[in-house]
C-alpha cells in the first residue's frame, strides 16, 4: 500500500514538473519588427542648399569715367549682342589717365587672347569626349562595356559641351572689353564724343545697376546680361564631403516646394576652400561644387535658392540591411538574425550608408531575416515573431 502511494506521488510530481517545463518552453514569443537582407543598388549622397547663377553672364562696366545716359532697357528685357545699353560721355583724361587707359587696353588684349586659347582647348576636349562616346557605343554593342560606362561617356560629352559654350561666351565678353578699351584710347588728342555701350552677348538683362543719368567712375558696373535658361548651381559642401565628390556625379535639384526634381551633373569642384559661419556660430570649411542644371522652361532664374542632393558614392550591387537593424557595442556592430523563431546576435562589418539602408560587407547573406529596432528587451536566444 505504501509502495503504491509512493509511485503515485512520484508520477504526479513528474507530470507536474513536465507540464511546468512545457509551459516554460512555450513562453509567448515577443512581437518584433522584422526586415530582410537584400542585394541591390546603393547610393550615398549629401544634402545642401545651393544657389543658381547664370553661366557665362557678362558684366558691362564703364571703361572710363564720365556722364552715363542709360537706354530704356530694364531687368527682364531681351537683348541681342550689339544692342545699345546706353551712352557714355567721357570726361577729359590727363596724361596719367591716358597711361592707365593704354595699360587697360594691353590687359584686355591679353585677356582676349587667353579666352581664345581656352576656347581652342575646350573644343579639343569636346572632340576627344565625342570620340570617346563613339568608341563606348561600339564597345557596348559588342558587349565589351557596361551601360553605366556608356552613360558616363555621355555625361562627359555633356560636361565638355557646357565648358565649350561657356568658353565661347567668355571669349565674346573679353572681345567686348578689348573693344571698349580701344574706344577709350582711340580719341586721345582729338574730340571725345559719346561712347556707345552695347551688350557683348545676347540674352536677357539680368540687372541694371545704373538706371538713371549720372556721372560714373571708371569701372562702375552698369548692366549685367546673360541667358537665364543657361544656369549652373553653386553648392557649398563641407570639405569632408567635397573630398568624395567627383566630376560627373549625379545631382538632384529641387526648387522651393515643387514636387518635380531636375537631374544635373557635377561639372567642377573648385580647388580652394573658404570659411563660412553656420547658423550656430561655428566656423566651417567649405568648397564650392558647381553643377550643371538642364535647360528648363520652369520659372527659375539667377540667384534662386535650390536644394541639392549630391551623389558621393554608388554601387549597383551590394548586400543591404535596414539601418534600424544595426546595434553598436563599442567599436563593433551587430544585429539580431531570426533563426528558428529565435533572435540570434551576430557581429557584422558595415560599409557605406544610404538614407535607409546600410552596406554589410561581412556577416549576413541575401534573404536573412533581422530584427529592426530591437531595443533593450531583445536578447540572444529570445523567442520572437513578426509584429
Amino acid at each position: 500500500m505504501n509502495i503504491t502511494r509512493r509511485w503515485r506521488w512520484i508520477v504526479g510530481t513528474a507530470l507536474i514538473g513536465g507540464g511546468a517545463w512545457i509551459a516554460l518552453s512555450r513562453t509567448k514569443a515577443t512581437d518584433v519588427d522584422m526586415g530582410t537582407v537584400t542585394v541591390g543598388a546603393l547610393r550615398v549622397s549629401v544634402d545642401e542648399d545651393g544657389t543658381t547663377r547664370v553661366r557665362g553672364h557678362a558684366d558691362v562696366s564703364a571703361p572710363v569715367g564720365g556722364r552715363w545716359v542709360p537706354s530704356a532697357l530694364r531687368a527682364g528685357d531681351a537683348v541681342r549682342a550689339g544692342d545699345a545699353l546706353g551712352s557714355l560721355f567721357p570726361a577729359p583724361l590727363d596724361a596719367s589717365a591716358q597711361d592707365q587707359a593704354r595699360a587697360r587696353l594691353g590687359a584686355a588684349e591679353a585677356a582676349q587672347r587667353e579666352a581664345e586659347t581656352r576656347v581652342t582647348a575646350a573644343r579639343a576636349a569636346l572632340d576627344e569626349a565625342s570620340r570617346g562616346l563613339a568608341r563606348a557605343q561600339h564597345m557596348v554593342e559588342a558587349g565589351g562595356m557596361s551601360p553605366q560606362d556608356l552613360e558616363r561617356a555621355r555625361d562627359a560629352v555633356t560636361g565638355r559641351q557646357s565648358e565649350f559654350d561657356g568658353a565661347r561666351l567668355r571669349a565674346r565678353a573679353a572681345t567686348y572689353e578689348m573693344e571698349s578699351a580701344r574706344a577709350v584710347v582711340a580719341p586721345f588728342g582729338g574730340t571725345r564724343n559719346a561712347m556707345r555701350i552695347v551688350a557683348p552677348v545676347g540674352g536677357t538683362v539680368l540687372r541694371v545697376f545704373e538706371e538713371h543719368e549720372r556721372v560714373v567712375a571708371p569701372g562702375a558696373l552698369l548692366t549685367e546680361v546673360g541667358d537665364p535658361r543657361d544656369l549652373e548651381v553653386v553648392i557649398p559642401l563641407l570639405t569632408s564631403d567635397a573630398g568624395r565628390v567627383r566630376v560627373g556625379a549625379a545631382v538632384s535639384l529641387t526648387f522651393g516646394e515643387r514636387d518635380d526634381t531636375l537631374r544635373g551633373r557635377v561639372s567642377r569642384v573648385e580647388p580652394s576652400a573658404f570659411t563660412k559661419v553656420s547658423a550656430l556660430g561655428v566656423e566651417e570649411q567649405r568648397v564650392n561644387i558647381i553643377a550643371t542644371a538642364p535647360a528648363t522652361e520652369a520659372h527659375v532664374g539667377d540667384q534662386y535658392r535650390v536644394h541639392a542632393r549630391v551623389t558621393v558614392w554608388e554601387s549597383p550591387r551590394v548586400v543591404r540591411i535596414p539601418a534600424g537593424a544595426l546595434v553598436r557595442d563599442g567599436e563593433q556592430w551587430f544585429t539580431y538574425v531570426v533563426t528558428g523563431g529565435r533572435a540570434r546576435r551576430r557581429a557584422v562589418k558595415v560599409g557605406e550608408r544610404g538614407d535607409n539602408v546600410v552596406e554589410v560587407r561581412e556577416g549576413l547573406a541575401d534573404g536573412d531575416r533581422v530584427v529592426v529596432y530591437p531595443g533593450d528587451l531583445i536578447a540572444d536566444g529570445l523567442r520572437v515573431r513578426p509584429r
